[in-house]
């Protein structure tokens, strides 16, 4: 498990884009649908620890839905992340990983070095994303969305974020 000590400075909500192109991070469109969902705020969250671990290392042998991951947790020191968290962690943890898979999407399973950031679902629809997560593509830092029924099942090696 690694820990890391989280820190978010609010700015407005319209300003999402450009201070994504400041930082000159990449994102798809289920991203930018999350952002604009009326729930999704950038409003300041207090200092926190994330904590990144596989499903393996929170006792989900045989990986686990959603849901399943929510259940485990409550039995853990771990909680589900703001909704902002996955926005205000790629802009800080510059030095994630590298992927050594650079396809971005159609694989139907979370790619290789993906850092998932659980949260709080804010639309039951299946085609809205379930939330966010973390990558470095060639690197090239990107907060990519992802969709996802209430069926699917992430593997046991799969990384999420948690609020510690």
């Amino acid at each position: 498990m690694e820990f890391i000590a989280l820190t978010a400075n609010p700015f407005p909500k319209n300003q999402i884009l450009k201070k994504l192109e400041e930082y000159n991070i990449f994102i798809n469109q289920y991203a930018e649908e999350f952002f604009v969902h009326p729930t999704f705020s950038t409003e300041h969250t207090k200092e926190m620890t994330i904590a990144i671990a596989s499903l393996r290392e929170i006792g989900l042998e045989n990986g686990a839905t959603l849901n399943e991951i929510f259940q485990q947790i409550e039995k853990t020191c771990l909680k589900p992340c703001p909704t902002n968290t996955g926005l205000f962690l790629r802009f800080m943890w510059k030095n994630q990983p590298q992927s050594q898979n650079s396809i971005l999407s159609g694989t139907h399973h979370s790619p290789e070095q993906a850092v998932v950031v659980l949260s709080q679902i804010i639309e039951r629809d299946e085609a809205f994303p379930k939330g966010l997560y973390l990558r470095n593509v060639d690197g090239r830092l990107w907060l990519r969305g992802y969709v996802c029924d209430s069926e699917y099942r992430f593997s046991s090696d799969d990384l999420f974020a948690f609020k510690k």
